[in-house]
């Protein structure tokens, strides 16, 4: 050297060509898969086309003689190409060598093939139409699942995915329905700083852990405090009214939170209620969810109110309703899904009954206690209008 001085040899780490050809070519689901930006160029496979997997939002590469699928090649460091693997590989996905064309001639690549037993095929894949129909909720669903690439192998996050998915899509509810600010003096989100975020613990729930520091009330910052939450999605609960009868259906099923309590009856009563699932209204859950746990058809639901059950422990928001729907014979019936592992029993009863029950304490779940007392102020207005 010029200076005299020796230096080691550098050592140049070999990255892996991959073929990009479904959502990863979003540039922006790829920045958030990989950790980083990475360049792309264009690419092409001859003999292949790209369809949707059936009833799913992602698509399929296959071979199809004589036709041709346009795609992206990126270099991927080793920490990479893991991170794109996590994304993958738990969805019956592997890597295969290919030799792909590119505008300098043929080139090997690392392609990531459907294993031909795990997803039927559907239409021509759009990538246009999928950034459209699913980019927004995809993007955001990524930054959470590539929060479990340190404790979970890509097989046991791809179990987890669904509810994944669906807390990204309440966080795009949230956004796009915020909670209105009628008091002074205003405070943003924006301004609060994260320090750490963690996600410890992944299944139906998740926790996440962040430190940080929010504006106080009287301009400064809080000193940076760590926070824990349960994070769930949204849901809906639905009281089904008869005001022909003037009688109320809750249903009554075990629940773990008041068992783990010490609670020794930890069968609750409470309206039904379900998750709200990605491209569902709320008002289609309570219809579906009325179904599937009561067996009921409503004539028509009231909105009672969206709320935060408990936004100290919880992420969980509620959209409550009341639906009107005939009641008779539905006593004692037992419903649910069985797939998840539901025993759900319904009962019928005055309305009187129901707010005796609430007085007693044996009806003490929030969402129930909320629609009885919206259902006694509306109650007879319902008898007259219906």
């Amino acid at each position: 050297m010029a200076d005299g001085i020796l230096r080691p040899p550098l050592v140049v780490k070999k990255r892996a060509q991959i073929f990009l050809y479904g959502t990863l070519c979003d540039p922006d689901l790829l920045g958030i898969v990989a950790g980083t930006h990475l360049p792309a160029r264009p690419a092409q496979l001859a003999g292949h086309r790209v369809a949707w997997a059936e009833g799913q939002n992602f698509p399929l590469i296959l071979k199809a003689p004589g036709e041709m699928v346009d795609g992206l090649l990126v270099k991927a460091t080793g920490t990479e190409q893991k991170r794109l693997d996590f994304y993958e590989l738990g969805f019956g996905y592997a890597l295969r060598p290919m030799t792909v064309e590119t505008d300098t001639g043929p080139e090997e690549a690392l392609i990531y093939f459907p294993d031909p037993d795990y997803w039927k095929s559907g239409a021509m894949w759009s990538l246009a139409n999928w950034q459209r129909d699913h980019g927004a909720l995809t993007r955001d669903a990524a930054i959470e699942y590539m929060r479990l690439m340190p404790g979970l192998t890509p097989a046991r996050a791809a179990v987890a995915f669904p509810q994944v998915r669906m807390r990204a899509s309440s966080r795009l509810r949230a956004a796009s329905h915020p909670s209105p600010s009628a008091l002074a003096p205003h405070m943003e989100a924006g301004k609060i700083e994260l320090l750490q975020t963690s996600q410890p613990y992944t299944d139906f729930f998740a926790v996440r852990e962040d430190l940080m520091s929010f504006p106080r009330f009287d301009g400064t910052m809080s000193p940076p405090v760590k926070r824990a939450t349960f994070m769930g999605g949204d849901a809906v609960t639905v009281l089904p009214y008869d005001p022909a009868r003037d009688e109320v259906l809750v249903v009554r099923q075990f629940r773990h939170g008041a068992f783990v309590r010490g609670d020794v009856n930890p069968w609750c009563l409470e309206p039904v209620a379900g998750r709200i699932d990605p491209g569902e209204t709320a008002s289609q859950t309570a219809l579906r969810e009325l179904r599937e746990e009561a067996g009921l058809t409503a004539r028509d639901l009231h909105l009672i109110a969206r709320y935060y059950p408990s936004p100290g422990a919880y992420s969980e928001f509620l959209i409550s309703f009341v639906a009107i729907a005939p009641l008779d014979g539905r006593d004692l019936g037992i419903g649910g899904l069985s797939s998840e592992a539901e025993d759900i029993m319904a009962h019928t009863m005055p309305f009187s009954q129901l707010m005796s029950l609430i007085e007693s304490g044996a009806a003490n779940t929030g969402p129930l206690i909320v629609s009885a007392q919206w259902l006694a102020v509306n109650r007879e207005h319902l008898r007259t209008a219906h």
